[in-house]
């Protein structure tokens, strides 16, 4: 398997244009965001994701007793290994500190638009 085939196989074909990402654990699925960074104008989406259900194996604990245990899904031990490099040789402290700036800015916007949507059920509701 060459290096980067992993991506393919995730549907991604322009690796250098990857900007960073992110795994989370949510219940038993793994989500890997992929960010890109594209030219202004563009209109490719900047970011893909992509959900991995946790694998169930059944091991057995220090008494004996038979558990059952989530392991996370070999192809994305295998992303993370193709992005961890690819991801790192671009970075630097100003970079990091211009992507958490981006990212608060993000959170914040889609925090104010939940909230106005849940006050506008509350305001049906009241009516």
């Amino acid at each position: 398997m060459s290096n980067h085939s992993v991506l393919n196989d995730l549907g991604i074909t322009n690796p250098e244009q990857i900007d960073r990402y992110s795994l989370q654990t949510i219940g038993n699925v793994d989500v890997l965001r992929v960010v890109y960074r594209r030219q202004k104008g563009s209109f490719r989406p900047d970011s893909k994701k992509f959900r991995f259900e946790r694998r169930e194996v059944m091991r057995t604990d220090e008494n004996g007793q038979s558990v059952v245990d989530h392991e996370v899904a070999p192809i994305v031990t295998q992303a993370m290994a193709v992005l961890d490099p690819l991801v790192k040789a671009k970075h630097n402290r100003e970079h990091t500190l211009e992507l958490l700036h981006e990212e608060l800015t993000r959170l914040e916007e889609e925090h104010e638009h939940r909230v106005a949507y849940i006050r506008g059920l509350l305001s049906d509701l009241s009516d």
